[in-house]
């Protein structure tokens, strides 16, 4: 089935873009939850992200997270893009692969645990490569079980958004 872009359709996903755009920019004012691992957030703009690969499909999810890290970065400056696509690039290929081969099977909140997790390895990774320091990996456990809270967080607000928003909101 080929999906059209009506303006309806680009609509939404604009306001769905500038919905993320402002969650993820209020959290990056928000001081690090994990003082040893200050690139690690709760990732509440990929509730955005999970909305959209549910409601729109996967191929304008991966142009909404690209749109949103490159939007993100003109008002948080390029210090930090690596970090931020890193860990959106890993958690989209995550969400919408798990959603897509098991999609009645596997929950949201799984989903976005998965995603969560992905994420906060990719941004470790990331920083161990930038600032060329291997121990950063000692960090994960930590990293990682932050993650699955976050995820759950998330998925449990993604999944509360598809129940309870209107079907002309969801259905496109």
């Amino acid at each position: 089935m080929k999906r059209h872009f009506t303006t309806k359709r680009l609509a939404a996903l604009g306001v769905l873009l500038a919905a993320a755009s402002i969650t993820f920019l209020i959290e990056s004012l928000v001081p690090p939850l994990l003082p040893f691992a200050p690139y690690v957030k709760i990732g509440l703009a990929n509730c955005f992200l999970l909305l959209v690969i549910v409601c729109f499909g996967a191929g304008d999810a991966f142009l909404f997270l690209i749109a949103k890290n490159i939007l993100t970065a003109l008002f948080t400056g390029w210090f930090a893009f690596m970090l931020n696509l890193a860990g959106s690039l890993c958690a989209y290929l995550a969400m919408a692969g798990l959603y897509a081969a098991f999609s009645p099977k596997v929950g949201l909140i799984s989903v976005s645990i998965a995603g969560a997790v992905v994420s906060n390895i990719a941004r470790t990774a990331v920083a161990v490569l930038w600032l060329e320091a291997p121990s950063l990996f000692v960090q994960l456990p930590f990293v990682c079980g932050f993650g699955i809270a976050a995820g759950a967080l998330v998925g449990i607000l993604t999944t509360l958004c598809i129940k309870y928003l209107p079907e002309r909101l969801t259905n496109f």
